[in-house]
């Protein structure tokens, strides 16, 4: 834990020797496998998670879709989760593991202490309201002046280039949840790229072409 914690005040320049005590003191660390569930809408937030390794898949459910709002990469806490436990709200969204995640608790008492004691934790906080924004705005963008089709394209290139495969081993269903829409439209979608040869379809399976 102390290694983790050394890097965690590294990388967010906590350099306050009272509050990276306290951070030893009040906080955990706790590990987590694929699918996990760190946090459920309609709960109230009872700790801040910070992603100290790993991924973490944040969204939305509605009418039986899921709608993502963004991935959290390490070093990274939900934007909302953080809005919840400053004003005392229940979460709004959910939030699940991706392959694996090693997480950082706060009780959420120290969180709304904190940035009124520490400019450094003040520093994060902003920061993540910031970054937040900026990675909303860039979706908003994306909905609003793109297709759908061009964004299937920019998900499957993306998603080839990140896991450095041709073959990306996924569902139709998976895919609508990332992109917020249906089943039914990835699939006819995927079709005509099949048919214009730029994707080659097999049973939960896309060979980028």
């Amino acid at each position: 834990m102390k290694e983790l914690l050394d890097t965690f005040f590294r990388r967010l320049e906590i350099r306050e020797p009272d509050l990276q005590q306290k951070i030893h003191q009040h906080a955990t660390v706790t590990h987590h496998l694929d699918k996990d569930s760190i946090i459920r809408a309609g709960e109230y937030i009872k700790v801040l998670r910070i992603l100290l390794d790993g991924k973490v898949r944040v969204f939305q459910e509605s009418e039986d879709r899921e709608i993502l709002i963004y991935y959290l990469s390490p070093m990274e806490t939900c934007t909302l989760s953080l809005s919840a436990s400053l004003g005392d709200c229940i979460s709004t969204v959910s939030a699940q593991v991706e392959d694996h995640a090693i997480v950082l608790n706060i009780p959420v008492h120290y969180v709304k202490d904190w940035v009124n004691l520490y400019p450094s934790w003040n520093n994060f906080t902003l920061h993540t309201f910031r970054h937040s924004y900026d990675v909303l705005m860039d979706r908003y963008a994306k909905l609003a002046f793109t297709t759908l089709h061009e964004r299937l394209v920019e998900y499957l290139y993306q998603e080839a280039k990140t896991q450095n495969a041709q073959t990306l081993y996924m569902s139709h269903q998976q895919i609508a949840n990332e992109l917020g829409t249906t089943r039914e439209v990835v699939s006819r979608l995927l079709k005509k790229l099949e048919k214009a040869q730029r994707v080659k379809l097999g049973q939960k399976a896309i060979q980028i072409l």
